[in-house]
Formats: C-alpha cells, sequence, structure tokens
C-alpha cells in the first residue's frame, strides 16, 4: 500500500519540540548511526527526515541513505522527482543559506536544510516541520515558516506507489548561436554556454518551452536589429536574430502565459553575455534598467563569445 503524505506528516508532527543535547545527540542520529553519536559533525536535519520516512515504512521513497542535504537532492533528481516550483504537502524541500550554485544538483543553489512541507500558503510562504532548527546549538523538531526566496527545491516523494516522474512544468529556455559561419548545439537554461571562447558571436536563436520570447541583437559598430520572435535557423527574417556580422549586445524578454503565471507565477528572461577570452558581464533581466542594469547584455564597442540564458522569479 501506498504511504501518504498525511501519514508521513502525523508521524512528523508528533516529533515537534524533541530536542537534541550536547553536542547534536538526539535520537535520530542514534537510529541512523546505529549507536551514540555526539559533535559539531552530526548536523541532524536529513537523519530526522530519513526517521520519520523510516517509521512510516516508506523509506524507499527516498531513494537512498544519507546525512548529507545535497546527497538526498540528488537522489530525487536522478529519479526526475525533483521539483523548483509548484511545491505541495508531503515535499522534501531543501533550504539554502547563500546563493551558492550547486554542482552536485545543477540548477540548484547549494543545500544546507532541509524539511517536509506541511502546507503551501497563500502569502507566499510554507509551513514545514523540520529536525535540527531553532537557535539552539543542538536544535529542536519545529514547525516553521519560511520564504521562498530560501528555498532551493524540493524532492517529491511517489505518495502514489506508482514510480513515476514528476511532471516537470517549469518553462525552460533553449538558445543557440552561430560563430564564424556555424550554428553551434542548442543548450537548455543553464546546463552549459552557447558559443565558442574566442570566437565572436554573429547570430543568436532563442526560445522558451512554454511562453513567448522576444529578443534582438546589436551589431558592433552599428545598430539595433528589429525585434524577432521566432526560433528557425531557415528564417533570416523571424528565426533568429543578427545578420552574420560580430554582435556586441543582446536584449532578451519572456512573456509568461497565462496557465503558468496561475501555477507558479510571472518569470523574467535572465540572461548574461563574455566579452571575447573575457569573464561574463552581470546577469540582466528582461528589459529591465533598475539596479545598474542597462536593458541589455554586453557593452557596445566588445564583441561577445559566450551566452547564457534561464528564467528567474
Amino acid at each position: 500500500m501506498a504511504t501518504s503524505a498525511d501519514k508521513i506528516l502525523a508521524i512528523a508532527r508528533a516529533q515537534i519540540g524533541v530536542k537534541a543535547t550536547d553536542i547534536k545527540k538526539c535520537k535520530y542520529n542514534t537510529w541512523y548511526y546505529g549507536g551514540v553519536v555526539s559533535g559539531s559533525g552530526y548536523d541532524w536535519c536529513v537523519t530526522f527526515v530519513q526517521w520519520v520516512f523510516n517509521e512510516a515504512g516508506a523509506r524507499s521513497l527516498l531513494y537512498t541513505k544519507t546525512a548529507n542535504c545535497g546527497v538526498q537532492a540528488k537522489a530525487f533528481q536522478d529519479r526526475k522527482r525533483l521539483v523548483t516550483s509548484g511545491f505541495r504537502k508531503g515535499d522534501v524541500v531543501f533550504f539554502h543559506w547563500s546563493n551558492e550554485p550547486s554542482t552536485m544538483v545543477p540548477g540548484t543553489y547549494v543545500s544546507d536544510h532541509v524539511g517536509i512541507i506541511e502546507k503551501v500558503n497563500s502569502d507566499g510562504t510554507i509551513t514545514t516541520i523540520e529536525g535540527n532548527t531553532c537557535s539552539s546549538y543542538n536544535g529542536e523538531v519545529m514547525r516553521r515558516v519560511r520564504s521562498l526566496s530560501v528555498v532551493s527545491c524540493a524532492g517529491r516523494p511517489d505518495y502514489s506507489g506508482s514510480g513515476g516522474a514528476v511532471a516537470d512544468t517549469t518553462p525552460k529556455m533553449l538558445y543557440r548561436v552561430r560563430s564564424a559561419g556555424e550554428w553551434y548545439a542548442e543548450v537548455s537554461d543553464l546546463s552549459d554556454y552557447a558559443g565558442v571562447i574566442g570566437k565572436p558571436i554573429t547570430d543568436v536563436a532563442v526560445k522558451a518551452t512554454a511562453g513567448k520570447v522576444r529578443y534582438r541583437v546589436h551589431i558592433k559598430g552599428g545598430k539595433w536589429l528589429p525585434y524577432v520572435s521566432g526560433y528557425s535557423l531557415s528564417d533570416s527574417e523571424n528565426g533568429y536574430a543578427g545578420s552574420g556580422r560580430a554582435i556586441d549586445a543582446i536584449e532578451i524578454y519572456y512573456y509568461t502565459p497565462s496557465n503558468i503565471v496561475k501555477e507558479q507565477g510571472y518569470y523574467k528572461a535572465k540572461y548574461r553575455v563574455s566579452p571575447t577570452s573575457g569573464g561574463y558581464y552581470p546577469w540582466q533581466y528582461d528589459n529591465e534598467t533598475g539596479g545598474g542594469q542597462d536593458g541589455y547584455a554586453g557593452v557596445f564597442g566588445k564583441t561577445i563569445d559566450r551566452l547564457q540564458v534561464t528564467l528567474s522569479k
């Protein structure tokens, strides 16, 4: 019989108020490690989650045995059960206290803490049950209300028992560039960059898996070319932006479709470029001009050789 989110949460709620003693001694670590352990290296937010699922007879829904947040998140990602939006009751949610990108789980931030979502609130927060939390050095099990701004991602256990992957409805950006007369392979979000170091980009094609994109490029020593919205290498009018000459700037704007707005909120195009053989310029969001942004990515007069594009709220 499949385990429900309600069963997981009932077990977790019954633990609220349980505290660890000096140093990090708690029944969740004792269960996980097979004996009493103590020390600053024994943070127990993950072992608490593992204990809860074990008590429910559903430890297999976590897909790995670990006391490490990143390893736990990767186990969900490897089974295509990791989400970055549209969170639900019963999701195993990973928090980040910095904006350091994760190399273990691409497309997320480094996971510093974990809990179980009890409720998704109408004000854009989530209510969670977490172990190893509060201001105490040793931590306790608590109900917390968290902003989505500190959520890196969430694992979605297969409570249905079907074993299927989560349908990810988050829109993605797809793009490719041409330089030295050659179109290079398509890139999805930040899985890589489009371009070749040292070879100035002349043409760009951008699209989204859902929603529309409007974009244009600026010719070095010239002007802005007209906006385009298509994605076809055989359509020189509206399928890509460029005229075969080196470009020095690009502007991208994303239109979020109404169904995505209702479910996930609005997204913006987030993009950046690098000057030829140089380091990346700062990120640009849509065509915004506040906060030091210029409304486009690039610097007039300096060719670019790499492009990265994704979506951000």
